[in-house]
């Protein structure tokens, strides 16, 4: 068996997995990623001809955000849970508003792949040519897939996604199944880290929120529309619900979705009860009104990369009373991660904030405790273990701690996008 990386080598995102065992040949993911200039990198080539199936772990954009390209001339068979594609659909419409001068295709290559999908629940097993194939809940977003391979002569592979072990206010954390996999495709944003206990972020979330409140000020959260969004909207309105939460941009069209699909969360009477309590922002009438008004916005983009979050930004950071909580991962040279190191941002005429500012960690990927903690529960088959999706030393970091876990009879493969891994 071979496997090649044709992106999420020793990087973040652009995720692409081309699994080949004889004439069988599975593409884990198919993502994009952005430069310095903010411009998508798509991964390397494979010709639709060329894969028998395409599984997609979950709706982000680094991992299914080149797939359609697969759609313009071929129409692989992929696969997939039906709240992946669902969010998908809306995170791909608005990554060509931005980018269709650049992407070579438009929504219906993404159509095509919908309607070549075979949708699977979690546990569901499908079976064909030889090869089985089941998912497990990645605990990351709504959707979110583990995936194990059965290849047609029998390879055992799990490839984790983006994972996340524990659970929160809207999912159960990651569920593996006790089977004897050999190889492990895994992911190591976090490899080199842990993150603090989610009870104590919270916390902190909470007293910095009730601090403005009681102060007259405004909470803005620029949060990710998808999952983010709805955990903190779920935590403070089951914590605080004494205090008004109003949810701004995408988020509404993505709850939807989550509302559609209560069986993948973790408590769906939880998740209906809060969200017929917070309120949703209709239009530049309401904007207006809230912006001098006691409460939580959260709004989209949570790199404060553009939408509502930017318009609340522009309204908010002057004043002292009001607060600013960062609670997404802010990537370098994003508006949201110059705001932190330099408490301004000139390129959205946002001068000095003096507002008061925090990051808190709701990171949704496991940190190296929580990835060494799932590949322990295959300590007895495991042969191989690939470390993708990460920067080099995240990436390094995490194969140390294995090593240490899993012992030195494990092979660790730290892979550079392009390389090719012979699995034994």
């Amino acid at each position: 068996m071979k496997i090649k990386v044709l992106g999420g080598g020793r990087e973040v995102g652009r995720a692409a997995y081309l699994v080949e065992d004889g004439s069988q040949r599975f593409l884990l993911d198919y993502g994009v990623n952005f430069d310095e200039r903010d411009m998508p990198r798509l991964p390397q080539h494979v010709r639709p001809v060329d894969v028998s199936g395409l599984i997609v772990s979950h709706a982000h954009l680094d991992h299914v955000g080149a797939a359609p390209y697969l759609y313009i001339t071929g129409r692989p068979k992929a696969f997939s849970t039906k709240p992946t594609l669902e969010v998908a659909r809306l995170l791909t419409m608005d990554f060509l508003k931005l980018n269709a001068a650049v992407i070579e295709y438009d929504m219906r290559e993404f159509e095509n792949l919908y309607d070549n999908t075979v949708f699977l629940d979690y546990g569901e097993t499908y079976e064909e040519d030889g090869f089985k194939l089941v998912f497990a809940n990645a605990g990351h977003i709504i959707g979110s897939s583990i995936t194990y391979l059965e290849t047609g002569s029998g390879r055992r592979l799990m490839y984790t996604g983006d994972i996340n072990d524990r659970e929160t206010w809207t999912l159960p954390g990651a569920e593996t199944l006790e089977t004897g996999v050999e190889t492990v495709i895994v992911e190591s944003t976090y490899g080199g880290r842990n993150h603090p206990p989610r009870h104590v972020v919270e916390k902190r979330l909470l007293e910095i929120v009730e601090e403005t409140i009681d102060r007259k000020g405004t909470v803005l959260i620029p949060a990710f529309s998808v999952g983010r969004s709805q955990e903190i909207a779920a935590l403070i309105a089951s914590e605080a619900p004494y205090i008004e939460v109003y949810l701004d941009g995408m988020i509404k069209d993505i709850t939807d979705i989550y509302l559609r699909y209560r069986k993948y969360l973790r408590d769906p009477a939880l998740f209906n009860k809060v969200f017929e309590t917070v309120n949703f922002v209709t239009g530049t009438r309401d904007r207006k009104k809230i912006i001098n008004k006691p409460c939580v916005i959260i709004a989209s983009a949570g790199m404060l990369k553009g939408g509502p979050s930017v318009y609340y930004l522009k309204k908010l950071h002057q004043n002292p009373r009001n607060s600013i909580i960062m609670v997404s991962y802010q990537a370098p040279n994003s508006n949201g991660h110059k705001l932190l190191e330099a408490g301004e941002i000139p390129e959205l005429e946002v001068g000095r904030v003096n507002a008061r500012v925090e990051w808190l960690d709701f990171s949704s990927h496991a940190g190296q405790k929580g990835l060494v903690d799932i590949l322990s529960r295959y300590k007895s088959t495991v042969r191989d273990i690939i470390i993708v999706h990460g920067g080099e030393e995240e990436a390094f970091s995490l194969r140390e701690a294995i090593l240490e876990e899993l012992g030195s009879d494990v092979r660790i493969h730290v892979p550079n996008t392009g390389d090719e891994i012979d699995v034994a």
